[in-house]
């Protein structure tokens, strides 16, 4: 016999073997209602932006190289014609970063020499 369910015939199939094995009808799944607003924001995160290699190697040494505190608010973005950029989540740390930023562009082209940095900008992340 046929499962009706997984039949192609359309929904008259189902009605007419609904009534003819007396079988009851499928119960509707149950799902929690979410706003449009909090399927969009899933549907946004999920989005991935493309990392360079090289940016993927910085952001793996980014704590040793700037330390925990500042690590955890700035983190490697793009090298773009020589320049590191760096994404910052607030305007509060651009001075700190400021001021490591003879050091931080030292630390950079002795460890990290195939990478050819030259310059570092400082960019808000939004």
């Amino acid at each position: 016999m046929e499962q009706p369910r997984n039949s192609r015939g359309g929904g008259a199939r189902w009605d007419m073997d609904r009534v003819r094995y007396g079988l009851p009808k499928p119960p509707a799944p149950k799902r929690d209602i979410k706003t449009v607003a909090e399927v969009l924001k899933d549907v946004v995160d999920s989005f991935e932006q493309p990392v360079q290699e090289n940016t993927r190697v910085l952001r793996e040494a980014w704590s040793e190289l700037v330390g925990a505190q500042i690590a955890a608010h700035s983190e490697p973005g793009f090298i773009k014609d020589f320049a590191l950029t760096i994404f910052v989540d607030h305007p509060g740390w651009m001075p700190e970063l400021e001021r490591l930023r003879r050091p931080l562009l030292m630390k950079l082209q002795s460890k990290y020499r195939e990478l050819r940095v030259r310059k570092l900008r400082f960019s808000l992340q939004h």
